[in-house]
């Protein structure tokens, strides 16, 4: 009787081990699900990432086709990956996902976009051929792992949030569509205004503005206004000479002085003595 129990034990045993090997390797059907957080793991190795959504027809046509290449991963030494758009609008935005069902392979961080047959033989043949050295890589600018696709990957995580409390206010607690869409159209001019003072707060700080020429001269003094500004890098050989050539200014300048009084008592002294001519001439008449 003891020997019976452990014979349905042991069968038992073996049982529950063939059902969970069997849903591990049977269940998944080697198609690793990509989402926000562990989507960087295709950069590494080769990955064939599809992007479908439940309610896509297109999508539940491939499902079985994806499946069988999923089967086909290990042989081929790759990776079978897919992304439900619905869930993840932060890696639509960032493979920019126009189309559904997308397909994108992946090897070592270059990404091409495949867009040969969905057939099970034909996306084996392109990647047991190597046909997608024939394909050309998406541009930087716009690869997955790019500065600005991480940004538009933030807006459409945004925009999803943005629709989950759109939702919320209307189904659950039952506000009117307009009042969601007032918030909203006010949030968004706000933070714009927000966002826009920092910009010229930082463009002050890191480009201050030069004031206009002659504001800096007009608040001198009068005195200060008068004389010339001199210049900094003026080098030491011109001020000696400088220097030297100031006597002989001032000795032109003397000259000059000099020769206009000359001048002027010359025609002092043909004044005068026209005048004493003149009383001459009345007198001896």
């Amino acid at each position: 009787m003891a020997l019976f129990r452990l014979k349905d034990l042991s069968f038992f045993a073996f049982a529950l081990v063939i059902c969970i090997v069997s849903e591990v390797s049977g269940g998944q059907k080697g198609v690793t699900k990509i989402t926000d957080e562990n989507w960087q793991q295709v950069l590494e190795g080769e990955w064939l990432v599809e992007f479908y959504a439940p309610w896509c027809p297109a999508c539940k046509a491939l499902g079985p086709t994806w499946d069988a290449v999923g089967d086909w991963a290990a042989d081929l030494d790759i990776n079978v990956a897919a992304v439900d758009v619905t869930e993840e609008a932060g890696l639509s935005g960032r493979f920019m996902i126009t189309s559904l069902p997308s397909i994108y392979h992946v090897i070592d961080g270059e990404f091409r976009r495949y867009m040969g047959p969905r057939t099970e033989n034909d996306i084996i043949t392109f990647i047991e051929d190597r046909k997608f050295h024939d394909v050309e890589t998406v541009a930087s600018w716009r690869a997955p792992d790019s500065i600005s696709m991480g940004i538009v990957s933030f807006i459409f995580k945004v925009s999803m949030k943005v629709r989950v409390f759109h939702n919320i206010m209307t189904e659950k607690y039952g506000f009117p569509i307009w009042v969601t869409y007032g918030f909203l159209a006010i949030f968004t001019v706000a933070f714009g205004l927000f966002l826009g003072l920092i910009l010229v707060f930082l463009t002050d700080c890191c480009c201050p503005q030069k004031p206009p020429k002659g504001y800096e001269r007009s608040r001198l003094p009068e005195e200060q206004q008068a004389t010339p500004p001199t210049d900094i890098n003026e080098s030491e050989e011109e001020k000696e000479d400088k220097k030297a050539d100031e006597p002989e200014q001032k000795e032109e300048v003397v000259d000059k002085a000099e020769g206009k009084e000359e001048e002027e008592t010359t025609l002092r002294q043909r004044k005068t003595g026209g005048n004493e001519d003149g009383e001459d001439e009345g007198e001896s008449k």
